[in-house]
């Protein structure tokens, strides 16, 4: 199978797993959980709350409230009589249900739908209601009774993407075997197909990324939209005309998705747009959308009309930045926003990389902003300078806020990362990278006693790590490393750099090297990676397939994972990179712009966050610095007395015991482990957004395209330095 189409089914099945399934513990499974919904908001088209032009028909978008219980939507249509179908499932993947609602996601009612056919990947419903489900690569439709009266299949290396049904017609996209997209029309009546040849639609398919379809309630109308983010739009093909046009430009389909509008606290950049839905009039359509971090999918209904300009009373405004995005707070602040609807809040994304601006020119803008007295109220400091910022008098002092409740928090991280003085920069949420391996490689306190452990385990018959953990592991080593200090050691980096090549030789063959994908190394991990995710080890380590490994303590299923290698296989876990500390990763920190136009606002979110309420309510990915949170997250999930049977994790399909590795709740004792494995944290790692894609950019070109270490080295240094300079 090709290597594109091969990428594609990876990403496919990862979002239908998403949208079916609950995260799972160990392996390469999303380390993410679910959070409960922020309940109904309300975006305008342009101008975040009025119409583009008065007297103009625009698109309004507001948040359907999902029914009781039903956490994944799977798949959604309009009926023929206007009525809204949605197939849902609960938090596990389980209990699937039809609903319907016939005031567009306003009052729901369970469907007396035909669920006839075995699915794991959800119902879908014609506009008869006629029902039909697809996997990979077939697609069946009931007959009603029971049984497979029609099925479609594509070939070995095509893949079915999306499906919709209406009238006489059955339309099918296809991801085909030359990396395109291709869509097939069938005749209900006589199952022959025909392959659409419009020019037009023809080139309109070979831009997308990944499509989602919908046909209207005659199956004369088909309407097409990519599942992704960029320059959206959502098209219209007469299939009986031939004829294209578009429902939604793309500039309208910006407005509604856009995050930089006011209040606009949905980004599309997080979020994965999925499905849609449109009714036969043409006024109502819904999205459907997936946000990876969270694997929590969310509707929107979209209705067309001319509407007055919504005015309320403010007291102010509170402004809130992230350089990348920043989930949990952008969810927070969503709350936020409902507790307190005098006060209208606003969330800035600084980077998406797709409208041309780098990612050092992002922090170039917010910094002249900050420096100007313009700058946004509350920072989500990940991937900033935030300490230049500290010493430059940006922050504000919030002692006051955290100190008398010091006991309530892992105060050990939030004064190391503030260097024992003043708290400027308040850490929300932490993760710990890890060293895993017998007793002679958790003795190693730094790289370069790692590396004599490694040269002395080389030749042993199976790799020190695995290849896919050579991103991570580099990573990890330099962000626990002394390499960057105020500016990056040039000679420390190239030794950094050396260090590498030997792992790389030792943990894979020339040819795995030259076959390796971009997404499997270390520039992909530092862009999309770093910090929210990683690969798991323990499954390596205990099918011993590696001798060693570097991971992250993140979630509870982690170290489920770490304490079953220890108990069949011997092998423990350490700190990474010891010697001058315990190194942790602070996540999600915040710092109030001691220059805001709103500071008191800006406190009193920073009061409601660190209250516990926002956690509370939704579940977070990575462990909170609030000790209740994190102790009390899902803790009857992972936690018992007795440390009762979990289930088993296998990274491939097999009934073979030896190939499955058991898992058990964390015990009480084995809590205080953790919780004790956290409070010795003592050292923050470094997190510069630009200097470690940079050094990751290097690392890649002396691994994959042969540069030498020193002139890598030195083309980070000329780069960054400066930049650290400014």
């Amino acid at each position: 199978m090709n290597q594109k189409l091969t990428k594609f089914i990876c990403f496919l099945t990862t979002a239908i797993l998403l949208c079916s399934c609950s995260p799972k513990g160990g392996g390469d499974a999303e380390k993410a959980d679910s959070p409960a919904q922020a309940g109904t908001q309300t975006e305008a088209a342009s101008d975040g709350q009025s119409p583009a032009g008065e007297g103009t028909a625009s698109w309004r978008k507001t948040e359907i409230q999902k029914p009781e219980g039903a956490v994944h939507i799977n798949s959604m249509s309009y009926l023929a009589d206007g009525t809204l179908r949605i197939n849902s499932s609960d938090a596990e993947g389980q209990n699937p249900a039809v609903w319907d609602s016939r005031d567009n996601g306003g009052i729901w009612e369970n469907a007396a739908a035909d669920m006839s056919l075995a699915s794991g990947y959800g119902y879908h419903y014609s506009a008869d209601g006629s029902l039909f489900i697809y996997d990979g690569t077939k697609l069946s439709i009931s007959a009603g009774d029971g049984t497979e009266s029609k099925s479609v299949s594509v070939n070995e290396e095509e893949m079915i993407s999306d499906a919709a049904m209406a009238g006489n017609t059955l339309a099918v996209l296809v991801y085909d075997q030359n990396s395109q997209f291709r869509l097939d029309v069938y005749d209900l009546g006589s199952m022959s197909c025909r392959t659409l040849e419009n020019k037009e639609f023809s080139k309109y398919l070979s831009s997308q990324s990944m499509g989602g379809i919908a046909l209207d309630s005659s199956g004369g109308i088909l309407y097409l939209t990519v599942g992704g983010t960029g320059e959206l739009t959502i098209a219209r093909y007469d299939l009986n005309q031939d004829q294209l046009s578009y429902l939604v430009e793309s500039e309208e389909m910006a407005r509604l998705l856009n995050p930089e509008e006011k209040n606009g606290l949905v980004n599309p950049n997080e979020q994965i747009l999925l499905s849609i839905a449109v009714n036969d009039a043409e006024d109502k359509m819904v999205l459907r959308m997936l946000n990876p971090a969270n694997s929590q999918t969310t509707l929107y209904l979209c209705e067309k009309g001319i509407w007055e300009e919504e005015k309320t009373a403010s007291e102010g405004a509170l402004r809130i930045y992230s350089l990348y995005g920043g989930y949990e707070v952008r969810q927070a602040a969503s709350l936020f926003q409902g507790l307190h609807p005098e006060l209208e809040v606003s969330f800035e994304t600084g980077y998406t990389g797709e409208d041309g601006v780098t990612l050092s020119d992002a922090i170039r803008t917010l910094n002249t902003e900050l420096m100007a007295g313009e700058g946004p109220d509350l920072l989500i400091l990940d991937g900033l300078p935030a300490d230049s910022y500290a010493g430059k008098g940006l922050l504000e002092d919030v002692t006051d806020i955290v100190e008398p409740s010091k006991e309530k928090y892992f105060y050990n991280m939030i004064s190391a990362y503030n260097d024992g003085g003043k708290i400027f920069k308040l850490p929300t949420a932490f993760s710990v990278p890890v060293l895993l391996g017998d007793e002679e490689t958790l003795a190693a306190k730094n790289r370069d006693e790692l590396m004599k452990v490694f040269q002395k385990k080389a030749g042993a018959g199976i790799p020190f790590i695995t290849p896919k953990n050579l991103a991570g592991t580099a990573g990890s080593l330099f962000i626990t490393s002394d390499i960057l200090g105020e500016t990056v050691d040039e000679g420390k980096l190239a030794d950094f750099y050396k260090d590498l090549e030997k792992i790389a030789s030792q943990s894979m063959s020339d040819d795995e090297r030259q076959a390796m994908e971009e997404y499997d190394q270390m520039t992909h991990w530092a862009e999309t990676t770093y910090p929210s995710g990683g690969f798991s080890p323990d499954l390596e380590l205990y099918f011993g397939e590696a001798q060693a490994g570097v991971g992250r303590i993140s979630i509870y299923e982690d170290f489920i994972g770490i304490l079953a290698v220890r108990r069949e296989k011997g092998l423990s876990y350490q700190y990474l990179n010891r010697e001058k500390g315990n190194y942790f990763i602070a996540e999600s920190v915040l710092g109030i712009n001691s220059t805001g136009k709103n500071p008191e606002a800006a406190r009193q979110f920073l009061e409601y966050y660190l209250s516990g309420e926002a956690q509370e309510t939704m579940r977070f990915g990575d462990f909170s610095i609030i000790r209740s949170v994190m102790e009390g997250t899902d803790r009857e999930k992972y936690i018992s007395e007795n440390g009762e049977f979990i289930g088993g994790i296998s990274r491939k399909d097999t009934d073979n015991p030896e190939k499955i590795m058991n898992t058990y709740k964390i015990t009480p004792d084995e809590l205080q482990e953790l919780i004790t494995f956290f409070e010795g944290c003592s050292r923050p790692v470094r997190d510069d957004a630009v200097v470690l894609r940079k050094v990751m950019e290097q690392a890649d070109a002396c691994l994959f395209e042969g540069k030498d270490p020193e002139s890598a080295a030195k083309d980070v240094c000329g780069e960054v330095n400066l930049y650290l300079s400014e």
